[in-house]
């Protein structure tokens, strides 16, 4: 390394889990070469500032922070929005002069060696190959994120992450067993595999899908911890995924499944795989597994009767913890025919309808006993999650008693829901 300096960085992340996966990698490699990593934006020298751009909202919200840091602080625009956008961000960040793309720890050479110099410096990811590395500085305490593989081939209209992430490459499992007895050794309990699509892993590698296989290894590895299994397509396999999951000692018993729609109509117009949503959600109820899943509302060819498809399936409660997102056009060939009122008003609809189911579930849990974890406390209350729920996306419990043990599994018992929060 050409500059000896040591450096002070204070890292912060836009959008999904994946992204905070690759900022620890990147924080990782760069702690290795002797550099700081600060919780206090005053005391760092750079702010290490990981993108979404996913939808048109997440590169606004991306635009505004980096456009706001960049006046403070000197910043080193990272992710998936200068990946998207290339030389445009020259122009578009002016107080900038440092941008990688996705999958930034391939790049701390780069980055370490041009933090002094004035010019403006772009590298974007090549997609060749999927990075990670053992020297991973995680940002959690107790449970942490899996990325078991990158990219995609599937081509749902809908999304540009294949445009931006590039094609499917997976983590071999040997790799993947290195990272999380890794993890396990530094004291994590719980963790939550990711990837752009699960159900896929291994494809590409093996030649066949490999979940399987990987379930299996991580059960067998490591019997007294405890995974999740989130994003996974609702193809042919989601039937032995789940019989997996069930059967498993080690994994929750709980499955991400972003089903998008009901409608065959809609789904055909999103590229994806034609079924039997309603069939799939009672198989997995029926396996006695949470089911988390995420759907878009106004897309478009969402006709009426399309909409009161998936307004018919929302209320009869398959799913435990829903996400709704309101259309996002992000494919030019695709017109949006469906009014933004019109999204809105079949939005709050369906909002409606499930904080009543999500309320009258977490109601159910009310005078019984649960395996539970605490993360902080502000003096008056300790805040946490029930195991079950995932962590970041699902409800939070919050006790008065600020000195219960952090980042350990406790058993409390739920005495209320305030504000689709547990009370214990």
């Amino acid at each position: 390394m050409k500059n000896k300096k040591k450096y002070s960085f204070f890292p912060l992340t836009l959008g999904c889990s994946k992204n905070q996966v690759d900022m620890e990698y990147l924080l990782g490699e760069i702690k290795k070469k002797g550099h700081i990593i600060v919780g206090d934006l005053d005391k760092a020298d750079f702010v290490l500032l990981n993108t979404c751009s996913f939808i048109q909202d997440a590169r606004l919200e991306s635009e505004k922070v980096a456009k706001k840091l960049s006046k403070r602080k000197k910043v080193i625009l990272l992710g998936c929005y200068v990946q998207m956008y290339r030389e445009k961000v020259f122009k578009i960040f002016p107080n900038i002069n440092l941008f990688f793309g996705t999958e930034s720890g391939k790049f701390t050479k780069n980055i370490l060696e041009n933090l002094e110099r004035s010019e403006k410096i772009l590298k974007v990811n090549g997609n060749e190959n999927i990075f990670y590395s053992l020297e991973r500085y995680p940002l959690n305490r107790f449970h942490t994120y899996i990325k078991i593989s990158e990219g995609c081939i599937r081509r749902c209209s809908f999304c540009n992450i294949p445009m931006i992430r590039g094609e499917l490459r997976s983590k071999k499992i040997d790799e993947i067993l290195k990272e999380v007895e890794k993890l396990v050794n530094m004291g994590f309990q719980e963790f939550e595999i990711i990837s752009e699509d699960t159900s896929l892993y291994g494809i590409d590698l093996y030649k066949k899908k490999m979940i399987l296989k990987l379930i299996e290894s991580l059960n067998r590895n490591f019997t007294d911890k405890k995974f999740r299994l989130l994003y996974v397509y609702p193809d042919k396999s989601i039937y032995d995924i789940v019989s997996a999951v069930k059967e498993s000692k080690s994994f929750i018993k709980y499955i991400d499944v972003p089903f998008q729609h009901v409608s065959e109509n809609v789904l055909r117009s999103m590229n994806r795989e034609k079924i039997d949503v309603e069939e799939i959600s009672k198989m997995i109820k029926n396996m006695g597994l949470t089911l988390r899943s995420s759907f878009i509302v106004g897309f478009p060819e969402e006709k009426e009767k399309d909409f009161n498809m998936l307004k018919d399936y929302i209320k009869k409660g398959y799913v435990d913890k829903l996400g709704l997102f309101i259309y996002s056009n992000e494919n030019d060939k695709i017109e949006d025919t469906v009014d933004y009122s019109k999204k809105i008003e079949r939005f709050n609809s369906l909002i409606n309808i499930n904080r009543k189911i999500a309320l009258k579930n977490m109601k159910e849990k009310i005078g019984k006993f649960h395996e539970a974890v605490f993360y902080y406390s502000d003096g008056k209350f300790t805040y946490g999650r029930l195991l079950e729920d995932a962590p970041d996306i699902d409800d939070i419990i919050i006790s008065k008693d600020i000195k219960l043990q952090k980042f350990e599994s406790v058993k409390v018992k739920v005495k209320d829901v305030k504000d689709y929060c547990y009370i214990c």
